[in-house]
């Protein structure tokens, strides 16, 4: 027990910690009393219920699929590094595809069952820089589609 308490403290720590950056998290603490991991974590459950019970699903993935992504991204303009600017790049030609193949197959989608919840977790996943999966995802299937279409239009130029 003792050890579920140990690892429970040192996410709870590293939460706050990352959360500490954001100042309306502290001032919504400051005025609830409440610690601001329990106010994302219930704002986040409560999210996921919405999306999970599909009520203003469609419109709260595409939230957290541009929100997040656009901020994400300006923040990247704005920093000296290009490293960010490539990630955020490549996130924004899958997200890109990825609506485009969703307008053309949604009524395939619609039978899907937790579409929205996979979706979001898809989103996610390409999103974080832990993972990288858009610029694996681009790597292994944008990049060589295009590389592909450059070289054959380029032959047909000559």
């Amino acid at each position: 027990m003792e050890q579920v308490k140990g690892i429970y403290k040192e996410y709870y720590s590293s939460c706050d910690k990352l959360l500490s950056q954001y100042s309306q998290l502290s001032k919504i603490e400051s005025t609830t009393k409440v610690p601001k991991v329990f106010i994302t974590l219930g704002f986040s459950a409560v999210v996921f219920l919405f999306i999970l019970l599909n009520i203003g699903s469609r419109f709260i993935v595409n939230f957290i699929g541009f929100g997040y992504s656009a901020f994400a991204s300006i923040r990247a303009i704005e920093s000296p590094g290009k490293d960010d600017d490539t990630q955020w790049l490549t996130y924004w030609v899958v997200y890109g595809l990825l609506n485009l193949v969703e307008h053309f197959s949604s009524f395939v989608l619609y039978w899907i069952p937790f579409y929205y919840v996979l979706k979001t977790a898809f989103l996610i996943w390409l999103m974080l820089p832990n993972t990288r999966g858009a610029e694996k995802l681009y790597n292994s299937y944008v990049k060589p589609v295009y590389l592909n279409m450059k070289t054959s239009t380029q032959e047909k130029t000559k």
